[in-house]
């Protein structure tokens, strides 16, 4: 039998003769890139098709088990899904193509529900399961009830706009339109992510007013509680692990290695530390790489294809977090910053234990996305020009970091200052001046 890992030809004399070993066995297929077999220890025959992403990582999914698939079947499902899978080496435009591939599977395959039973069903679904308000579902059903029996790719740009012209002229608010909106594209947006459409139709329709954005950032006080969870965290990892140990070896089995002298247990607090230290997005801290973190200039390089907008930027590194990065490396994976040790992926998800983080520091209404904008606002309280300010964040429009302004220290009182007090004094002092001689 060849050894795992080894590329081999794929066919009945080949799966017929593995066997398990207790261990994951991997094999790829010598012909088709990507097309592969995974044994389980138990012995369970999957194919699998494994791909690097446009940002990197790398993925896999499984396709089918044999016998129940043959491989003729299962080399045909795996090109079929690999010309649907967007890669690291593909255009942007091949990119794009491969996702209306894809939608136009799930479409025939399932067909494409109404937005009513998509926002019942699937929609409520997502949002509970990711502990997020259902207020926007809620807000879509009544505000859009002429959209609720229509398939989700019958609903247009045209037919969104021609909604917004229908509600302002009953004497609607602009910024309530807006939030409508909003809402409207945060559903629409699941859908793409779902693939029951290919666009997302309501990131082309104008907004008139502005939705309602909370910029939440940490008090002192939280700030400390935060912190004091973490390391009440850490200690509790550690005494666990201690447990642990001494369940083992009064069983004579392998114990696991002791965490008294490890700074870190896990990846949550490096992760909460690196998101308050840097503002970066979810998606971007677990898509980092070491290679992207450069301890000699204190700099983080985030990379294009994983930014919001597809543009590199540079993050300096402060203090705390380059003792922190220090400190984690040699106990993090090998690859990613905040990877999955169990496999050779980035970490995709923490949100129970950021959860129940927030749980035990006594901390309401703020998610982690809200490290962001408690980064910013420390920049701009400290008094940090908002150009920096959206660089540092990574934006293009200097409009979308306005809504920090109003944490400037005295920014408004400089600015009457500059224009009318500062002249009026000069004034004042000029005719002192004249009068003394």
């Amino acid at each position: 039998m060849p050894k795992a890992s080894s590329r081999v030809e794929i066919n009945r004399d080949f799966l017929r003769s593995l066997t398990p070993t207790g261990k994951f066995q991997d094999y790829s297929d010598g012909t088709l890139k990507g097309f592969g077999v995974r044994v389980t220890p138990v012995g369970t025959v999957q194919f699998t098709v494994r791909f690097r992403r446009p940002d990197g990582t790398f993925g896999r999914k499984r396709i089918g088990s044999y016998p129940e698939m043959m491989p003729g079947a299962a080399r045909d499902a795996a090109k079929a899904e690999l010309d649907q899978t967007p890669t690291i080496s593909d255009t942007t435009a091949i990119i794009e193509e491969k996702k209306r591939r894809r939608v136009e599977s799930v479409r025939r395959a399932h067909g494409v529900p109404t937005l009513r039973a998509f926002l019942e069903g699937d929609y409520t679904t997502y949002l509970e399961a990711n502990g997020i308000s259902t207020a926007n579902a809620a807000l879509v059903k009544s505000s859009f009830p002429e959209f609720l029996d229509r398939p989700l790719d019958e609903i247009t740009p045209w037919l969104i706009e021609g909604w917004k012209s229908r509600v302002a002229k009953t004497g609607v608010k602009p910024k309530t339109i807006a939030n409508k909106l909003h809402a409207l594209q945060g559903l629409l947006r699941v859908a793409t992510d779902a693939e029951h459409i290919s666009d997302n139709p309501a990131r082309k329709v104008k907004r008139n007013g502005k939705a309602d954005v909370v910029v939440r950032y940490l008090s002192a006080d939280e700030r400390a509680r935060l912190y004091s969870a973490m390391e009440a965290r850490e200690e509790a990892n550690r005494d666990a692990r201690h447990r642990t140990i001494a369940h083992r070896r009064l069983r004579k089995l392998t114990p696991p290695p002791s965490l008294r002298n490890v700074r870190y247990t896990d990846h949550l607090q490096p992760l909460v530390v690196c998101a308050l230290n840097t503002g970066l997005r979810k998606g971007e801290l677990l898509a980092l790489q070491w290679d992207d973190v450069d301890f000699e200039h204190r700099t983080i390089h985030v990379r294009r294809g994983t930014t919001k907008d597809d543009e590199r930027r540079d993050v300096p590194i402060t203090d705390e977090l380059f003792e922190c990065f220090s400190a984690w490396k040699p106990l993090a994976h090998r690859v990613f910053v905040f990877g999955n040790p169990e496999t050779e992926s980035a970490l995709t998800d923490f949100g129970n234990a950021w959860d129940a983080l927030l749980e035990a520091a006594k901390i309401s209404g703020f998610r982690f996305h809200d490290c962001r904008h408690d980064y910013a606002s420390r920049l701009v309280v400290a008094g940090v020009d908002l150009n920096r300010v959206r660089a540092l964040l990574g934006h293009s429009d200097i409009k979308t970091v306005l809504r920090y302004a109003h944490l400037a220290p005295d920014h408004l009182h400089d600015a009457i200052n500059v224009a009318f007090n500062a002249p009026r004094r000069d004034k004042a002092k000029r005719a002192r001046t004249s009068d003394v001689v």
